[in-house]
Formats: C-alpha cells, sequence, structure tokens
C-alpha cells in the first residue's frame, strides 16, 4: 500500500517532539547492497531527514564508485553528512566519526527535522547510540579502530582465537560469537589498549532503529550484481586516478573488496572476471560479518524486504510508522 495522501510532512517537527533533552535518532541499518540509501530517499519524501552516513568507506574522499557513495543528485535533493572527511592514507579512527557525527545530531534536530543514520559499519551506530565517551578513560580508540578493521577484513575467528591466546580468562568470560563483546575484551587484553574500553552509558534520547531483511540468497545476487556493476561504473579508472595522485594501494582504504581487486587488475595479477569473482566473495563475506554484527542488538526492528526493491511503497510505509512510532 502507498504512503496515504496528506502524509507528506517534510516541513513538519517530528524531531522536536521528545520527553528527553536528547534529540530522537533514527536509522537504517543492514548489510552492504540491502538497500539502505535507496529506502532513506524513499523515507525523505514523507519525513523531514537528513542523512548521517555511517560508512567506514564512504569517508573517504575519492572512494565514490568502489563504495557506492550517494549520489550528487542525491545529494543535492535530501542534506547527506559524514562524507569525504579524510583521504584514503589518512589514518581515521570511530573516534575521529563519532566527534563529528553527534555534535550534528543536536544541529539538525535544531532544525527541526531527525537524523537519519544510514549505513552498515556496526562498530560506528553502536558509538553513536550505546554513548561512548572516548574522552574518560586512559583507552586507545587507535587500538579499536584496528581491531574492527581486522574484524571487517578477517572475521571474528582470529580475534577471538587472540583473545583465547593472550587472555585466556578473559576469553572465558566472553561470548566469542559476539563481535562485540570479543573487541571489548581485546581492547582490555592488548597491551597497547590501556587499562579499560571507553565508558559506555545507553544514548538517552529516542531510538528508530531499523534494519533491513533479505533472504541470504536474494542478498548475494544482489551482491553479485552490484560486484559488476562496480567495473562498469568506472572503478578502473577511479582506483587509476588514486594511485596516480600517490595514495598507497595497501592503504585499509584501497585494500578493502573491490579497490584491492581493482589494483590487482590493474597490476596484471587478476583478469577481469577474476576481478569481479573476488570482490563479489570477499563483499558476500563482510556482508555475513555485518548481520552477525546487527542481529545480536535487540533494539534493531527488522523490516522484511524480500526481492522488493528497497523503495516499494510498503517497504517505505512501514519503515515511515515504525519511525514515527519509536521516535514519537
Amino acid at each position: 500500500m502507498a504512503p496515504a495522501a496528506g502524509r507528506r510532512v517534510p516541513g513538519r517537527s517530528l524531531a522536536g517532539r521528545r520527553d528527553s533533552a536528547a534529540p530522537p535518532i533514527a536509522a537504517i541499518l543492514g548489510p552492504t547492497a540491502s538497500g539502505k540509501s535507496e529506502l532513506a530517499m524513499a523515507l525523505a519524501t514523507w519525513l523531514p531527514i537528513e542523512i548521517l552516513v555511517a560508512d567506514s568507506r564512504q569517508l573517504f574522499r575519492g572512494l565514490s564508485v568502489g563504495t557506492a557513495k550517494p549520489s550528487s543528485a542525491d545529494r543535492r535533493a535530501v542534506p547527506h553528512h559524514l562524507l569525504d572527511l579524510a583521504d584514503p592514507n589518512e589514518p581515521f579512527t570511530v573516534a575521529g566519526w563519532l566527534s563529528h557525527a553527534r555534535p550534528l545530531v543536536d544541529e539538525i534536530a535544531g532544525r527541526g527535522r531527525i537524523p537519519l543514520v544510514v549505513g552498515g559499519t556496526g562498530l560506528y551506530v553502536s558509538a553513536l547510540v550505546d554513548g561512548y565517551d572516548f574522552a574518560s578513560q586512559p583507552w586507545s580508540p587507535e587500538l579499536r579502530e584496528r581491531l574492527a578493521a581486522e574484524l571487517e577484513t578477517e572475521g571474528l575467528a582470529p580475534l577471538a582465537d587472540r583473545l583465547a591466546r593472550i587472555d585466556p580468562k578473559a576469553a572465558e568470560r566472553t561470548d566469542l560469537r559476539n563481535p562485540r563483546r570479543v573487541l571489548r575484551a581485546l581492547e582490555r587484553a592488548e597491551p597497547a589498549g590501556g587499562s579499560q574500553a571507553p565508558r559506555s552509558t545507553p544514548y538517552p534520547g529516542r531510538l528508530a532503529l531499523i534494519g533491513i531483511s533479505r533472504p541470504r540468497g536474494e542478498l548475494y545476487r544482489r551482491i553479485d550484481l552490484r560486484a559488476a556493476a562496480l567495473f562498469d561504473a568506472g572503478l578502473l579508472t577511479e582506483v587509476q586516478a588514486l594511485l596516480a595522485a600517490g595514495h598507497a594501494s595497501h592503504s585499509a582504504a584501497l585494500s578493502s573488496h573491490g579497490y584491492a581487486e581493482a589494483v590487482r587488475y590493474l597490476a596484471g595479477t587478476l583478469t577481469l572476471e577474476e576481478a569481479v569473482a573476488s570482490t563479489a566473495r570477499r563483499t558476500r563475506q563482510y556482508a555475513k560479518r555485518q548481520l552477525t554484527w546487527f542481529r545480536r542488538d535487540p533494539r534493531i526492528v527488522w523490516v522484511a524486504a524480500g526481492e522488493r526493491p528497497a523503495s516499494d511503497p510498503q517497504i517505505v510505509e512501514q519503515t515511515r510508522e515504525l519511525i514515527v512510532r519509536l521516535i514519537a
């Protein structure tokens, strides 16, 4: 069912309706290629939103094609924040992202609009809604960023094994299937991490955390299509420009899925077919880790998208109703 006439409220301030001094936060979450950005843009017709991008790759300047960064047209139509914050060779931590994101929540709410977090980097979303205070403890945000990068590229098992080696007692107390708990335990166990992880106080405002759910086969089909589309859309030209500008091929940004394969193709060590297949495979692995992260958060309400586009009117209306109900 399409949203009913008269429900379009871009001028109405839902963000001002709150019991807490902290403004409400809404979020569209899920794995890569699930349709988060598409759904967010469709919601902008019916809700007064500004988008906070929670994506650890879209924050890099020059990484547009391979990260499916919002188009210029979308950015003109709806305000997007937290894009193009750093150069690909520049270190950037979750603490740095949070220092940009948290003030924006108040600024957007002050304009009578809803801060809508959109992204698949669970660590960034958790940092915002769980209220991490990075200044409160003798703790290294760089360590968390490094561990998070390892989680993204290598998966949970190697980190769990490392915790068992470094601190067996901590490993016994930790749910080794829970990425958040393993990261926190490693932060305490590794000497470079200081004695304590940052203090975490749940965000005091109301939250509407919405996840896009798709059958695994459909999600993987969408990922495979996207992997091929990236190379057709100019990924190789983008990577050539980044390398020509002096950005190292071994940097974290250019080592991520899609970019690493493009680098290897340009170096002659992969065929185009192999590059596309490797990109799809690594992206599927990444999506699986994203799902593991988000599925363990009981606050997320999942919307079943099936095989429909994320802009399907029923999906949009269901999501809109959830956001209004949860932050009202």
